[in-house]
């Protein structure tokens, strides 16, 4: 670097102590050499491998390099092509891949191609190492190019020749920056080439997604992300040859295509060909990463507020976070305050597993507002940008937005920072990055970092890692090279490798990065420290700095510290600790200097008025511009006095860095390529500004170049095989006037060199890492921003002990060498190869961990890849097939035939019910299709009651209406009675159990409470037991407290006991007599509590019928008498009111029937009437307060039910009987609302008189078909009013079966779609509990895959069952309508009416009956439950109900 740029305590005074420390032994008593490391015999063995010709990696490398002279050989012969000759050959290679040749055969010509075209375009041609790189990319292989080698150029060969195929190619970036910047530069060269360019970027660009772009070279705009870009339909995009965007754009667009509900709303067309930039980053570092699409579950978000200042509340004893685990725990006494805050227990201690719902989701707030507080910092692993919490992802510091924390803990950091809370969501559909890349056909990669991923490339995807030498070092191995590789030692005695010309051996001409060893420090203060003195001495050159964090927040404490203030505080602090070494003539400090000791804490903690009574005691001034302080400073930051004006002005302003980290994702492309300018400082997070170049002297735009080597070439020199330097020397040679209209790309050009030879000089770009990652790669990543293209540059890493990587997986070792050694001062750092060595063998420790986590995750996720590519065949069938009445009446009797496999195992109204909840009453455009328990009680009536034939010529007389009326009233009135009775004798058999289950609840708690308090009592008795013997020792006892006794007694049992004063002063003693009062409150309390729950139920079933006895028994038998003898009176009065003095049925039923015509009375009522009377005789109105209004109000209540007697019109019939009863039911349902369907379809185009031949071609073609050639011909141009009645009945049969397909095919679209949603959290569940099978000493993976598949068959139940559910519910949307195709959606809704309800809505038959209908195989809820159910409300009570 020029200079010692730091000092460290001498290696030779040190080593037998490392060495001994090492070996855990004490210090110079003897040490052992530490085992050959396996990294060094791999890597020995590797070299052998390599000699022999036995690596095959080389060997493909070398296959590779083969064929490179015969791509260069075509090259004259391509020169010579015209411009449309050339553009001409991808229709030639396109046609000679249809007649039979394969892309390796066209790969020489296709990349002679890009080449030639490149050259003519871009003004650039691709390197021997790029064609090597492009073809391993072709390969399926990851080419490994260094930074600055050209990847993107190098990408356009493979690209081109693959696109070839017509399948599309999709290359991925790591952000849109990039995408836009690549799609944009290399586009002319497709488009010369007659190729296409597609741009995905993200939502907030692309109309929520919904668009994308296409490079148009046409469009000019003065903003940069639309400049050249024009934007088209998302699907566009993707039928472009060549479609560029991130990672998450295209996997968000499969989770889209593969839940859209219309197949033409698909905008991908495969995954043939993917090409992904900084390849590691995508497949390694993000591979884990699930791309998520979800949506909100929920409303309740003051939840999480609540927490928040809860967790807030908690004391640092109360809890214990564990780092390595990533983990908060609560203990019990942080439960108890969390408990005491809430108002509410949260677990009983003795049964843990007893938790309600309320509880348990109590707790997952909890634990999520600890992980929040505790474990998620601001500015780390998130930013808070807009009001909004914005994820940084962990490796890349890149910002993440749009994605959230799943189960809460995106809320609860929410609530934790103030902003708005969003509802917590749900996965709709999600997939990792590394199972998308892992369903093309083929994958390749480039990266400047891939080799020590290589084994997980090769394992997970199939990827061999390609080391694609650099330009230069692949020049100097040619044969007779110009460049030789030698090695020197610098003024450090650091030895460094360079290249040089064989006519001047000496002088280095480019230059290999200079590693230095890692320095450690012992404090985390002592290490920002020197930093900031590495960055001020190499800032005073002027020399260029890259200093790489871990976090966000670690970079904007670093640029803090480079503020006037706290740098000059250090300055001063530096001056001080030099000067009192020199008073006190100490070269090397050793030990701790205690007068600093007051100093070591942080440095923006510390202001002048601590120091300067230290400056006093030393006799110097605080001010550096002080003449006398000049030799301090120029000795202690080693400067010349060439330097010292430059060191005042920056001690005066301070350094002002450009920071980049995820604050400036949208920028970073543009501040890291400035990071190589003179003096210039860039703090950025490890990874952040991949995939641009960090040039010496700043950025050359490429439209410069281009200007140069045209200059160049006007001038007969051929710039394509020059050095920037060559091509410097070039111009020298020519005349101002020969650069014409690129005289200012020229100027440009000229001042970028002569800044990069002044950095160069000053040793080019200096890299400092501020602490090491957890991955290799990342930090060579890092290190490999300098040296760029045989520049000079370096690295440097400094470590703490309190760094995270040095704490958690290699610091104990350290600490306890200094632990031992005990000598040195916090400022003194140790540097030695042993400290890399244990950081790197940290680093593979956890690089294997996290391996073995992706590829244990891998095999987890196989199981859902399976599943997830069997339903969305499933969707794509549903999509596809033309008819699905058949799987339609597949799926209906699948369901019909396993719920009647239940026949005999439950009640014959349980199995009405089931069968009501199937088809349940649906009423659309006037037409109304009673549920199946309705059609029985019509039926039934229907037989007793004898209706006028039509045909027959009987005179009609009110006498006949009248007599007619009354029958009709007294067999309603029969039917009511009689399912009254059935009511009335289940409801007496369940009122019977629901007291025994109270009484076997009131058992079993009793005895476990009764089983608690006794181990209080033993815990008392052992007490005074002590307190006793202690007493006779002399011992000195603290009063026991009766009150403090009782409520500990209290927390045993859980129970409110109370005691008089007298009976808690004998508590203290343990008197047997109090402990059985004690005993049977906790008998007397339980029977209580059961008892009154007993009678709330009573109360909610029969409502004010039910009165509770008078005097409440005292034991379970008499409560039992009393209970159903409470019960059986309330039946009484209900049958009093209902058909006695009251006879309430019979008022209602008589003022329905006046209601009813008389043509229907003589020969029949209808469906639609016979339910408006059933819901008369089933439904009464009573007087209840409104709370809004604070007014009387009417409301609906269910009197009578007429599911129990329903069932009873199935006793006696078989298995059979009752299936082809319910099968003959589903059908005629399905064949109404077919013809009601057609009926609505053909309204509608009557209404708006749209004749047949303007509806669309192919309705056309089927209608052609329908009626014959002829007839349609004949018809097609006449008004729907005019058209004969055969052919509008046959129109409308087709039209109707049309419709009711496309429900089906709807139906079936939502249910696979809703109930993945579901199975996606069931299956996310079951994987976070499997870890437990562990611990049972199963194999958990083949748990999982067991409990999935069992959870897959259930999905599939289930999707059946949701099909079921839905089929005949659903009414058409308006799109599906004959008329959409010439009217507009909005017109049809006007026109609509009442006939065509929402899409899914419950209709207004079955809102009305939802509430007389029990859960089937549940206990009935009739009896007074007031009907004010919204349809919404309705609707999730449907979704409720169990099978």
């Amino acid at each position: 670097m020029g200079r010692k740029v730091v000092r460290f305590y001498p290696i030779d005074r040190i080593r037998s102590i490392i060495q001994a420390a090492i070996a855990g032994r004490e210090p110079f008593r003897g040490w052992k050499r530490p085992p050959r490391r396996e990294r060094n015999t791999g890597s020995m063995f590797n070299k052998i491998k390599t000699a022999l010709g036995l690596d095959p990696i080389q060997k493909k490398l070398d296959d590779l390099i083969g064929k490179v002279p015969a791509i260069n050989a075509l090259e004259e012969a391509f020169e010579r092509l015209s411009d449309e000759e050339l553009s001409a050959k991808t229709a030639e290679f396109r046609s000679r891949l249809a007649d039979g040749e394969t892309l390796d055969e066209l790969l020489p010509e296709a990349f002679a191609t890009i080449r030639e075209t490149s050259k003519r375009v871009l003004g650039m041609r691709p390197y021997d190492v790029q064609l090597i790189g492009g073809m391993a990319l072709h390969d399926k292989s990851i080419a490994e190019m260094r930074t600055g080698e050209g990847k993107t150029l190098s990408a356009t060969l493979p690209v081109y020749l693959n696109a070839l195929a017509g399948k599309g190619v999709h290359l991925i970036t790591v952000n849109d920056y990039l995408a836009r910047r690549d799609a944009r530069w290399m586009a002319p060269v497709y488009n010369f080439l007659n190729l296409s360019v597609g741009v995905l970027q993200m939502a907030a660009r692309t109309e929520n997604g919904k668009k994308a772009f296409l490079v148009d070279l046409t469009v000019s705009s003065v903003k940069e992300d639309q400049d050249r870009l024009r934007m088209v339909p998302r699907r566009e995009a993707y039928l472009a040859d060549i479609t560029y965007g991130t990672n998450a754009e295209f996997g968000f667009d499969y989770l889209r295509d593969n839940m859209t509900m219309n197949y033409d709303d698909r905008v991908q067309r495969g995954h043939a060909f993917a090409l992904i930039d900084e390849v590691d980053n995508v497949l390694i570092d993000e591979a884990r990463t699930p791309l998520i699409i979800s949506g909100p579950a929920s409303d309740d978000v003051e939840m999480y507020h609540r927490m928040a200042a809860i967790i807030r509340e908690l004391t640092p004893d109360e809890y214990e976070v564990s780092e390595k685990d990533h983990q908060v725990y609560i203990n019990d006494a942080g439960l108890d305050h969390v408990e005491a805050l809430l108002g509410m227990t949260l677990r009983d201690p003795a049964r843990p597993e007893e938790i309600t719902l309320r509880q348990e989701a109590i707790m997952g707030y909890i634990d999520q507002a600890l992980k929040a507080e505790f474990l998620y910092h601001r500015n780390k692993e998130y930013l808070v940008q807009g009001g909004k919490v914005v994820i940084v992802d962990s490796f890349t510091g890149r910002l993440m937005p749009g994605r959230r924390w799943s189960n809460g803990l995106h809320q609860a950091i929410e609530a934790k920072e103030g902003v708005k809370v969003e509802p917590e969501n749900v996965t709709y559909a999600t997939i990792t990055l590394q199972n998308y890349y892992r369903m093309y056909d083929k994958i390749c990669g480039m990266t400047g970092t891939a080799l020590t991923e290589k084994e997980e490339f090769y394992k997970i995807y199939g990827l061999d890692v390609i080391p694609v030498p650099t330009n230069l070092e692949f020049s100097a191995r040619q044969k007779n090279s110009e460049l030789i590789e030698r090695t020197a030692k610098d003024e450090t005695g650091f030895k460094y490798t360079f290249y040089a010309l064989r006519s001047d051996p000496e002088t280095p001409v480019y230059f290999k990065r200079k590693d230095y060893e890692d320095v450690i420090y012992q404090s985390e203060e002592a290490k920002f420290r020197a930093i900031t003195v590495e960055i001020l001495r190499n800032y005073i050159l002027g020399r260029p700095q890259l200093i790489g964090t871990a976090s966000v927040e670690h970079s904007e404490y670093l640029a803090s510290r480079l503020k006037p203030e706290p740098l000059r505080r250090l300055i001063q602090l530096n001056m001080l600790r030099r000067v009192w070494m020199i008073r006190n003539k100490i070269e090397y400090v050793e030990s701790p200097i205690k007068q600093f000791d007051p100093f070591r804490k942080a440095i923006e903690t510390i202001g002048a008025n601590d120091i300067r009574p230290f400056a006093r005691e030393l006799g110097v001034s605080l001010n550096p511009d002080d003449p006398e302080n000049k030799a301090f400073l120029l000795a202690e930051f080693e400067l010349t006095e060439s330097e010292y004006p430059r060191f005042l002005a920056t001690v005066e302003s301070g350094i002002r860095p450009q920071v980049l980290n995820a604050r400036k994702h949208d920028e970073e492309g543009m501040i890291i390529a400035q990071a190589g300018a003179f003096g210039a400082v860039t703090i950025a997070t490890n990874m952040a500004g991949r995939g641009v170049d960090i040039k010496l002297g700043g950025e050359l735009d490429e439209a410069t170049l281009r200007d140069v080597n045209r200059v160049l070439v006007h001038s007969g020199v051929d710039p394509y095989n020059l050095t920037n330097d060559g091509r410097y020397e070039e111009l020298s040679r020519l005349d101002e006037a020969d650069f014409g209209v690129y005289e200012e790309s020229v100027a440009r050009f000229r001042t970028y060199i002569e800044n990069m030879h002044k950095v160069r000089e000053l040793g080019g770009l200096h890299v400092i890492g501020s602490e090491r990652h957890e991955s290799r790669r990342i930090d060579n990543q890092l290190r490999g921003r300098a040296a760029r293209q045989g520049d000079p540059g370096s690295s440097r890493f400094f470590l703490s002990l309190q760094d995270e990587i040095v704490r958690l997986f290699g610091g104990a070792q350290v600490e306890n060498l200094l632990n031992r050694v005990n000598l040195l001062d916090e400022s003194v750092p140790m540097e030695h190869g042993m400290f890399s060595r244990l950081i790197e063998q940290s680093q593979e420790r956890v690089e294997g961990s996290n391996f073995d986590v992706r590829k244990h995750t891998l095999e987890y996720d196989d199981v859902l890849n399976s599943q997830r590519k069997r339903i969305y065949d499933q969707r794509d069938q549903a999509f596809l097939k033309k008819d699905l009445s058949e799987d339609i009446y597949d799926i209906l009797e699948t369901d019909l035939d396993a719920r009647l496999e239940k026949y005999g195992e439950e009640e014959n109204w349980q199995l009405a019910a089931y069968f009501d909840s199937v088809q349940p009453p649906f009423e659309i455009d006037g037409n109304f299709l009673p549920a199946f328990t309705t059609q029985l009680l019509i039926n039934e009536l229907n037989r007793e009651i004898a209706f006028d034939v039509p045909e027959a010529d009987a005179p009609a007389s009110p006498e006949r209406e009248e007599a007619r009326r009354e029958a009709i009233l007294e067999e309603l009135l029969t039917l009511s009675r009689k399912a009254f009775e059935a009511e009335n004798k289940i409801g007496l058999d369940q009122a019977e159990a629901l007291i025994a289950n109270a009484r076997a609840g009131f058992d079993a708690q009793s005895d476990e409470r009764r089983a608690n308090f006794e181990l209080f009592a033993e815990a008392l008795a052992d007490r005074l037991k002590s307190r006793a013997e202690g007493e006779r020792d002399g011992e000195i006892q603290t009063p026991l407290r009766g009150q403090d006794l009782l409520a500990e007694a209290g927390s045993f049992a859980r129970i409110n006991f109370r005691l008089s004063s007298e009976d808690q002063r004998l508590l203290t003693d343990g008197d047997e007599t109090v402990l059985d009062k004690l005993r049977g409150q906790i008998e007397s309390t339980l029977f209580t509590v059961f008892t009154a729950r007993t009678h709330q139920a009573f109360l909610k079933r029969l409502g004010d019928d039910y009165v509770p006895p008078a005097e409440t028994p005292e034991n379970w038998e008499d409560f039992g008498d009393a209970a159903m003898n409470a019960v059986s009176e309330g039946f009484l009065k209900r049958a009093d009111r209902l058909f006695g003095e009251q006879d309430q049925v019979r008022a209602d039923l008589n003022a329905a029937l006046r209601s009813i015509p008389g043509e229907a009375l003589r020969y029949g009522l209808n469906d639609r009437q016979w339910n408006a009377l059933l819901r008369a005789a089933g439904q009464g109105k009573r007087i209840a307060f409104d709370a809004k209004t604070h007014r009387k109000t009417s409301v609906a209540y269910t009197r009578l039910n007429f599911l129990y007697y329903s069932g009873t019109l199935l006793d006696g019939k078989s298995r059979q009987e009752i299936r082809d009863l319910v099968w003959d039911h589903y059908l005629t349902t399905l064949e109404r609302l077919r013809a009601v369907f057609g009926e609505i379809d053909w309204k509608r185009l009557r209404n708006h008189s749209i004749p047949l031949d303007q509806l669309r071609a192919e309705t056309q073609a089927q209608l052609k078909t329908l009626l014959g050639a002829d007839v349609y011909g004949g018809i097609a141009a006449l008004p729907p009013a005019e058209i004969d009645e055969d052919c509008v009945e046959k129109i409308k049969d087709h039209s109707g079966g049309r419709i009711q397909n496309e429900i089906c095919r709807m139906v079936i679209l939502r249910a696979i779609t809703d109930q993945w949603v579901h199975y996606l959290t069931e299956i996310e569940s079951l994987r976070v509990r499997i870890s437990m099978e562990a611990y049972a000493q199963r194999n958990p993976l083949v748990v999982y895959k067991t409990r999935a598949a069992e959870l897959f068959s259930e999905l599939l139940k289930n999707i059946r069952r949701a099909v079921v559910e839905r089929i005949f519910i659903t009414a058409p949307t308006l799109g599906m309508l004959t008329a959409s195709e010439r009217v507009s959606l909005n017109e049809l809704r006007k026109d609509q009416e009442r006939a065509l309800p929402a899409e899914e809505d419950l209709t207004k038959a079955e809102a009305d009956e939802a509430e007389a209908r029990p859960e089937p195989g549940g206990k009935p809820e009739g009896g007074d439950a007031e009907e004010k159910l919204s349809t919404a409300a309705l609707k999730k009570k449907k979704k409720k109900m169990k099978r």
